[in-house]
């Protein structure tokens, strides 16, 4: 039995009526859907893509699992260094599966680690960080695939010299813990040149594709998480989508194929990821980089320029309810909810009875629990939403474990390769990103790119007009 269903009838014209999409608009793309499929099936027979792979890799598990109970009881931290799809994916499992506010919980030696994403450059976080964790203390997993992200390339020179001032040279080792690409770049020379531990990003799993490989599964085996558990849900969800090219029978092909009708044909290119569990909130962040940096793309797979691609929001219900829902109710009518939640939360806090009784503002609260007003909230939201014919849909986990976080994740990454195909586009690219990172590097001083500086420079002399600073 799946851990995880996804009713989309409400993206239809059977739960919205006109609004939504007719069987016959479904009909008309199935052709293509099936091709997605086929096209996305090729690629991994080629080996130029991998993800669908990624969970039957139990020789990684084991590996991470090894290196996690090696750890020395003294360590208490665990520090992802990485950014993007080098740190969403880890702390999306971290979050669901951990225990909440797990990095505040006292530690005893020996116990699972802490985790810690600082994922970006900030450097009040980062210092503050670098006090919370001491070195003798702390592993840092430096992650990177290209192996020269500049984030995690700044961040890896100041935890080094740290690391070399508190424990010598020697020691360093111990601390230091790198997940790269298996053959090149320069952090892979680091690797080699100073003898550290490492694990492999498959060459052809891409980073935000790579949370089901040490990416994700190392920071997992630290913090004492299922990591087979999730491999295993990962590979039923495998099961379930790889193969199936009917639109009807496939839940990650029906999902795409839908998020692009109603993009395409109803002008819908908001795509909102609301979780009502605070544990998923990440991964609607996760999800958000997916299903943007795959999608948003200039031109197509032919080279026609075409600048496609949906806007992914991640919004938190019942928080976001008193800031974004007034906009899906009355604003454009250009987003599609989906909803995400648990059904087996395996904890409740029951609202006392009698509490302010006197006040009939309060007292139709008591008796009920946390979790049943935050269903109930949900279901407000959507019938509500439904009502007004704004297109919703609901993911619904049977409980918040390893099996369904990893089926919910290869759902995930299923839909947007099968997307990119309906698009046109190469879901695995991310030619803006890089174009970025040049620019950024020529600012900083990189060798080699120093057309990129020029380009820089140039740029910044059209800025700073006179008129518009206020």
């Amino acid at each position: 039995m799946p851990a995880l269903t996804i009713d989309m009838t409400c993206l239809t014209s059977s739960g919205i009526g006109e609004e939504g999409l007719s069987e016959s608009e479904l009909q008309d793309v199935a052709p293509r859907a099936a091709v997605a499929v086929q096209e996305t099936r090729k690629a991994h027979a080629e080996g130029k893509v991998g993800f669908f792979e990624a969970p039957r890799a139990r020789d990684v598990a084991s590996r991470v699992l090894e290196y996690a109970r090696r750890l020395p009881p003294e360590i208490e931290n665990f520090v992802v260094l990485g950014i993007g799809g080098s740190s969403l994916g880890g702390r999306a499992l971290y979050t669901a599966l951990a225990k909440p506010l797990d990095p505040l919980h006292a530690r005893s030696k020996g116990m699972p680690r802490r985790l810690f994403f600082p994922d970006n450059v900030d450097p009040c976080t980062f210092h503050a960080l670098l006090k919370l964790c001491p070195p003798e203390n702390t592993v840092f997993n430096v992650v990177t695939k290209s192996g020269s992200t500049v984030e995690t390339a700044a961040q890896l020179l100041i935890v080094l010299d740290r690391l070399s001032r508190a424990l010598g040279e020697q020691r360093v080792r111990k601390h230091l813990v790198v997940t790269t690409d298996p053959d090149k770049g320069p952090l892979r020379r680091v690797v080699r040149d100073m003898g550290l531990e490492s694990f492999e990003v498959p060459s052809n799993i891409g980073g935000r594709f790579s949370v089901l490989t040490p990416v994700g599964l190392l920071p997992a085996a630290a913090a004492g998480l299922d990591v087979h558990g999730i491999l295993d849900g990962a590979s039923a969800m495998a099961r379930r989508v790889a193969d199936e090219t009917s639109v009807f029978r496939n839940p990650a092909l029906l999902l795409a194929s839908a998020l692009y009708l109603h993009d395409q044909r109803r002008g819908r290119n908001i795509h909102v990821l609301m979780p009502y569990a605070d544990g998923l909130y990440d991964a609607a962040e996760w999800f958000r980089q997916l299903w943007a940096e795959s999608l948003g793309k200039a031109r197509d797979l032919k080279g026609n320029t075409v600048h496609v691609g949906p806007t992914p929001v991640a919004a938190r219900g019942a928080t976001d309810q008193h800031s974004q829902v007034q906009l899906f109710m009355e604003g454009p009518d250009d987003k599609v909810i989906l909803f995400l939640t648990v059904k087996e939360r395996g904890l409740e806090v029951q609202i006392p009875r009698g509490v302010l009784g006197e006040y009939d503002d309060f007292a139709y609260l008591g008796g009920h629990g946390l979790g049943e007003l935050l269903d109930a909230e949900r279901k407000g939201t959507q019938l509500a939403l439904t009502r007004e014919g704004r297109p919703t849909a609901t993911i619904t986990l049977e409980r918040q474990d390893a099996i369904a976080l990893g089926e919910l994740l290869m759902l995930f990454q299923a839909a947007t390769a099968f997307a990119g195909s309906l698009y046109g586009v190469d879901p695995y690219d991310q030619p803006g990103v890089e174009e970025g990172k040049r620019l950024a590097f020529g600012l900083i001083g990189r060798k080699g790119h120093e057309a990129y500086a020029e380009a820089a420079s140039q740029v910044m002399k059209a800025l700073g007009d006179p008129r518009f600073i206020l």
